[in-house]
């Protein structure tokens, strides 16, 4: 089988398409499945920058390349009977393994649900990461409730514009940042306000909100202070020192750390069913053009998500 491996870390031309064994299924709770969708999240090409070493290995890389998987279950374990085989699955690759771009996987029961058919496979891989990391940063991390105000710095990204949708479901009302050209997009998704950051620095606006979500992470708690309620939460992506500190300091400083979540998945996919989410598709590529795919992925100016197709 095929699948993209990197054996250092460095620019997007280390990334190789390989020939390697198809895995095979080893123990209890266990799905072989064939992956027809995955997507790229900024954690991929970080990764193979070298900028997680401390997960991603330290000195050769130890995680592989994707974590989102919507496919076809082809094995199981003997004890598996909430799957069967040729469901269709959607699910989760943990951030310290990944491999999803891969023609085959193996993922636990726990990382898994049933996919509804009648949502676009495309769309279905690129909602796992992205999706369960703003579903867990509105109600792990701050408890979204409806008339909620809430911020989201970075609203057409991956993340961001699936955080609006689910912001906006849940009748919370919505201001995001982004470039001038992308408020379109955010405003079709459902917020009532679009702020270009190259002619407005959001941290100084003249209102205050319930949550601050900082997708692309460039704010801090200090800089929002202004803007957030005093009992407001900020939400960073990357536990950085000084996000660590506030969060040792204050209970408004939070941190999002995504993992794999059949609850949030399940509720992710019950929005899609209903109209109320879809991801936005900025570009496919195959799977043979990851290279062109990181480059494209690095430049941070996607609407959405960039999908990859592993089979058809």
């Amino acid at each position: 089988m095929k699948r993209v491996e990197y054996l250092k870390y460095g620019n997007a031309e280390e990334l190789q398409v390989m020939d390697i064994p198809k895995p095979k299924i080893n123990g209890k709770n266990k799905l072989l499945v064939k992956v027809l969708y995955s997507s790229l999240n900024a954690i991929d090409w970080k990764n193979r920058k070298g900028k997680f070493r401390i997960v991603s290995g330290l000195i050769k890389p130890r995680t592989k390349q994707g974590f989102d998987v919507v496919g076809i279950v082809v094995d199981k374990s003997e004890n598996v009977t909430e799957f069967k085989v040729n469901d269709k699955i959607v699910g989760q690759l943990a951030n310290n393994v990944g491999g999803a771009l891969s023609e085959y996987v193996i993922l636990t029961t726990k990382q898994v649900v049933k996919a509804p058919l009648q949502v676009p496979d495309e769309q279905l891989g690129g909602l796992s990461m992205a999706g369960t990391t703003a579903w867990q940063a509105f109600f792990e991390n701050a408890k979204l409730k409806k008339g909620d105000k809430v911020l989201i710095n970075g609203g057409s990204s991956g993340v961001g514009h699936i955080a609006i949708q689910i912001a906006k479901a849940y009748g919370a009302e919505v201001t995001t940042v982004s470039s001038e050209k992308n408020i379109e997009l955010c405003k079709k998704l459902g917020a009532e306000k679009g702020i270009d950051y190259s002619k407005k620095d959001f941290t100084k606006l003249n209102e205050q909100f319930d949550i601050v979500f900082d997708v692309i992470f460039n704010s801090s708690l200090k800089k929002v202070k202004g803007i957030l309620k005093p009992n407001g939460i900020y939400i960073g992506t990357i536990p950085t020192p000084r996000l660590l500190f506030d969060m040792i300091f204050t209970k408004q400083a939070k941190f999002v750390a995504v993992r794999p979540n059949k609850k949030a998945l399940t509720d992710l996919l019950r929005l899609m069913e209903k109209g109320l989410l879809s991801v936005n598709i900025d570009k496919i590529y195959e799977l043979e053009d990851i290279v062109e795919a990181h480059k494209y992925m690095e430049k941070s100016k996607t609407k959405g998500k960039v999908i990859i197709r592993i089979s058809k």
